[in-house]
């Protein structure tokens, strides 16, 4: 909740979520949940039919959700997703991270305070161009998808999207800046 709240608070003021229209805008918080229920959903929950449904709004209303909040978490990206360990509000908060690893794992893992997880997206069908890259060892063609966060409040610290499928997780994430 405290990191919506927090993402909600950046993305508000985003020209993008305003308009000169009689219509107005959903509110952001409506909107970037929209957004999320979406990217975090995978197979058939993913369709528009059915975050439509979820959220009581039409397929078009979702579209132009997704498109805004994407618009708007890219182009504000820097002052969303930053994490320098070198900073003392982010060592702060990689040691609470490392504190929540140690109170809930195994004593090997306590010096860890990030995850990664990745996820495949499939593509409709073979690229046109290098499209033996993409095919990926489910026998699919796809992109892939790595997002880093911290544990104990699920921060997103890092991500890549948009890597072939065929490529290792570790050469993914290889690409992040962390």
């Amino acid at each position: 909740p405290d990191v919506f709240t927090s993402l909600v608070r950046k993305l508000e003021n985003h020209p993008i979520f305003s308009n000169n229209s009689h219509n107005p805008q959903l509110p952001v918080s409506v909107q970037l949940a929209i957004f999320l229920n979406g990217v975090g959903h995978y197979g058939n929950g993913a369709t528009t039919e059915d975050v439509a449904e979820w959220a009581g709004v039409s397929i078009g209303t979702v579209y132009n959700c997704y498109r805004r909040v994407m618009i708007a978490l890219l182009q504000l990206h820097d002052d969303i997703i930053p994490f320098d360990p070198m900073e003392p509000e982010d060592q702060q908060e990689r040691d609470r991270a490392k504190q929540w690893v140690e109170s809930r794992s195994c004593p090997e893992w306590r010096g860890g305070f990030m995850c990664v997880d990745g996820s495949p997206f499939n593509l409709f069908q073979k690229p046109g161009w290098h499209g033996e890259g993409f095919y990926d060892r489910k026998s699919r063609y796809s992109l892939s998808a790595q997002v880093v966060i911290l544990p104990h409040n699920l921060r997103i610290v890092d991500y890549v999207i948009g890597v072939p499928g065929s490529l290792h997780d570790s050469n993914v994430f290889s690409r992040t800046r962390i």
